[in-house]
């Protein structure tokens, strides 16, 4: 299986959105905690509005012209470091059975190579407990920063 990167844009956002849609059932599904709330409704429009804003980066997998996979960033200015522009990681998703050998490294570091071309000094990633890709991380320099807990809120 041959996989390619594309990185999307103002003008291949809105057949990425089409194409994301099947495979993001796969990613709720999977991943997602506290379905009860926690219902899938990306918000589109956002989105596009953020991409408009140069605020969000987005890579596709692609095995031919079918996406397989994908990798979301966040970016804007740190806080404390102005200087500083973050990317963090909001989705990482590859197909099941595209995660054989090294197709998931290879989505790291074409997310990393894109995120460097547009000017971003750092990147956080998202790390699921129940998939955790920490060792591969490691492999690749990152370190563990900090630790992020939630909790659902339900209604009383």
């Amino acid at each position: 299986m041959k996989i390619g990167f594309a990185v999307i844009d103002q003008t291949t956002i809105d057949l990425f959105i089409e194409q994301i849609k099947p495979l993001l059932e796969l990613h709720y599904q999977e991943l997602t905690l506290d379905k009860d709330i926690m219902v899938l409704k990306p918000d589109w429009a956002r989105y596009r509005e953020l991409m408009a804003l140069d605020k969000m980066s987005v890579l596709g997998a692609y095995e031919d012209d079918k996406l397989v996979g994908y990798s979301v960033f966040f970016k804007q200015p740190h806080i404390h470091y102005e200087d500083n522009i973050m990317a963090h990681n909001d989705v990482l998703f590859l197909h099941p059975r595209c995660r054989q050998g090294i197709t998931g490294i290879k989505l790291i570091k074409a997310s990393e190579e894109m995120l460097q071309q547009q000017g971003v000094s750092k990147v956080v990633w998202h790390v699921k407990y129940s998939r955790d890709f920490r060792n591969i991380l490691y492999r690749m320099g990152y370190k563990d920063e900090d630790v992020i807990v939630g909790k659902a809120l339900r209604r009383l």
